[in-house]
Protein backbone atom coordinates (compact mmCIF):
# COMPACT_ATOMS: atom_id res chain seq x y z
CA UNK A 1 0.00 0.00 0.00
CA UNK A 2 2.88 2.12 0.58
CA UNK A 3 4.60 1.44 -2.45
CA UNK A 4 1.04 3.06 -4.11
CA UNK A 5 0.97 6.08 -2.69
CA UNK A 6 4.38 6.37 -3.41
CA UNK A 7 3.64 5.79 -6.72
CA UNK A 8 0.93 8.14 -7.24
CA UNK A 9 2.72 11.26 -5.73
CA UNK A 10 5.84 10.34 -7.64
CA UNK A 11 3.55 10.70 -10.55
CA UNK A 12 1.91 13.86 -9.50
CA UNK A 13 5.37 15.44 -8.98
CA UNK A 14 6.23 14.51 -12.23
CA UNK A 15 3.05 15.62 -14.25
CA UNK A 16 3.85 19.09 -12.22
CA UNK A 17 6.96 19.49 -13.91
CA UNK A 18 5.61 20.27 -17.30
CA UNK A 19 3.69 23.58 -18.14
CA UNK A 20 1.24 23.79 -21.54
CA UNK A 21 1.48 26.59 -23.08
CA UNK A 22 -1.96 26.68 -25.44
CA UNK A 23 -2.85 29.33 -28.03
CA UNK A 24 -6.05 29.59 -29.91
CA UNK A 25 -4.94 31.32 -33.07
CA UNK A 26 -6.61 33.03 -35.88
CA UNK A 27 -5.48 30.48 -38.48
CA UNK A 28 -5.81 27.58 -36.40
CA UNK A 29 -9.24 25.97 -35.61
CA UNK A 30 -7.83 24.14 -32.71
CA UNK A 31 -5.21 25.08 -29.89
CA UNK A 32 -2.01 24.61 -30.54
CA UNK A 33 0.04 23.27 -26.69
CA UNK A 34 3.95 23.03 -25.99
CA UNK A 35 4.86 22.10 -22.99
CA UNK A 36 7.10 23.60 -20.88
CA UNK A 37 9.61 21.51 -18.85
CA UNK A 38 10.57 23.06 -15.37
CA UNK A 39 11.67 20.12 -13.51
CA UNK A 40 15.28 21.42 -13.71
CA UNK A 41 14.34 24.61 -11.91
CA UNK A 42 13.85 26.12 -8.44
CA UNK A 43 11.13 28.16 -9.63
CA UNK A 44 11.58 29.05 -5.38
CA UNK A 45 14.69 30.82 -6.58
CA UNK A 46 15.00 34.07 -8.56
CA UNK A 47 16.80 32.45 -10.53
CA UNK A 48 14.60 29.63 -11.07
CA UNK A 49 11.50 31.48 -11.75
CA UNK A 50 13.00 34.27 -14.62
CA UNK A 51 14.11 30.76 -16.31
CA UNK A 52 10.76 29.81 -16.39
CA UNK A 53 9.51 33.14 -17.06
CA UNK A 54 11.76 32.86 -19.99
CA UNK A 55 10.68 29.68 -21.40
CA UNK A 56 7.00 30.00 -21.37
CA UNK A 57 7.46 33.09 -23.11
CA UNK A 58 9.44 30.76 -25.40
CA UNK A 59 6.59 28.42 -25.76
CA UNK A 60 4.00 30.93 -26.41
CA UNK A 61 6.41 32.81 -29.61
CA UNK A 62 5.75 28.99 -31.13
CA UNK A 63 2.25 28.32 -30.05
CA UNK A 64 1.60 31.68 -31.16
CA UNK A 65 3.56 32.35 -34.40
CA UNK A 66 5.19 35.10 -35.54
CA UNK A 67 3.74 38.40 -36.15
CA UNK A 68 3.81 40.59 -39.53
CA UNK A 69 2.30 43.79 -40.39
CA UNK A 70 -1.55 42.01 -40.70
CA UNK A 71 -1.62 40.23 -37.56
CA UNK A 72 0.45 41.75 -34.66
CA UNK A 73 -2.45 42.98 -32.25
CA UNK A 74 -3.79 39.53 -32.68
CA UNK A 75 0.03 37.39 -32.05
CA UNK A 76 0.47 39.84 -29.11
CA UNK A 77 -3.36 39.15 -27.36
CA UNK A 78 -2.46 35.56 -28.45
CA UNK A 79 0.85 35.31 -26.75
CA UNK A 80 -0.67 37.55 -23.70
CA UNK A 81 -3.25 34.73 -23.26
CA UNK A 82 -1.25 31.70 -23.44
CA UNK A 83 1.80 33.12 -20.71
CA UNK A 84 -1.40 34.21 -18.20
CA UNK A 85 -2.69 30.92 -18.62
CA UNK A 86 0.81 29.26 -18.05
CA UNK A 87 1.08 31.43 -14.96
CA UNK A 88 -1.92 29.95 -13.52
CA UNK A 89 -0.38 26.37 -14.26
CA UNK A 90 2.63 27.15 -12.52
CA UNK A 91 0.72 28.40 -9.86
CA UNK A 92 -1.72 25.34 -9.82
CA UNK A 93 1.60 23.06 -9.65
CA UNK A 94 3.19 24.90 -6.74
CA UNK A 95 -0.24 24.63 -4.55
CA UNK A 96 -0.15 21.02 -5.56
CA UNK A 97 3.47 20.15 -4.44
CA UNK A 98 2.98 22.14 -1.37
CA UNK A 99 -0.13 20.08 -0.44
CA UNK A 100 1.89 17.01 -1.40
CA UNK A 101 4.93 18.15 0.85
CA UNK A 102 3.24 18.73 3.81
CA UNK A 103 1.31 15.01 3.69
Amino acid sequence: MQSFKNMIAGSAALAATFVTVAAATPLRAEPVRVAVAYGDLDIASDAGASELLVRIARAARVACGHDDAGSRIQVANCRLQAVKSAKGQVAMAQSNEIKLASR
